[in-house]
Order: structure tokens, then C-alpha cells, then sequence
């Protein structure tokens, strides 16, 4: 089944991880190297990240390949 959505994480690069939502998961990461998380789930990490819950940003980029000014 394809996603609904499709997002990478970085948009400059293809190195980063992507989030793939489908119908009924939503998969976060890269092949061999993923999370997967229930609709509810996926709703609770948005909610958290809009909420200012998961702490500060990190000041580093996100992947080694990345540009400084990616992230």
C-alpha cells in the first residue's frame, strides 16, 4: 500500500529520514531504521512538538550531509 503522504525530513538533501503516513501507520525513518506509530500515537507527537514539549531544537544539523543551513 503506498502512503497517503510522503515527507523527508530534509528537504536539501536525501540523506535524512523521511515520515510516510498511511491510512493505518505512519512510519518514520529510513529503510532498516524506522519507527512506526499508530494513528493515535502520531497525533500525540504532533501535538507534543507544537506544544513546545520535546525541549529546545538542536543547534546541530540534522545528517552530516547536510548544509548548515539546512536544518
Amino acid at each position: 500500500m503506498e502512503p497517503i503522504v510522503r515527507y523527508s525530513l530534509c528537504p536539501d538533501c536525501d540523506a535524512c529520514p523521511e515520515v510516510a503516513i498511511y491510512p493505518d501507520r505512519v512510519l518514520i525513518g529510513e529503510e532498516g531504521n524506522q519507527v512506526r506509530l499508530t494513528p493515535a500515537e502520531w497525533e500525540r507527537l504532533v501535538t507534543a512538538v507544537r506544544g513546545g514539549e520535546l525541549g529546545p531544537a538542536v543547534a546541530d544539523p540534522c545528517c552530516p550531509d547536510c548544509p548548515p543551513d539546512c536544518c
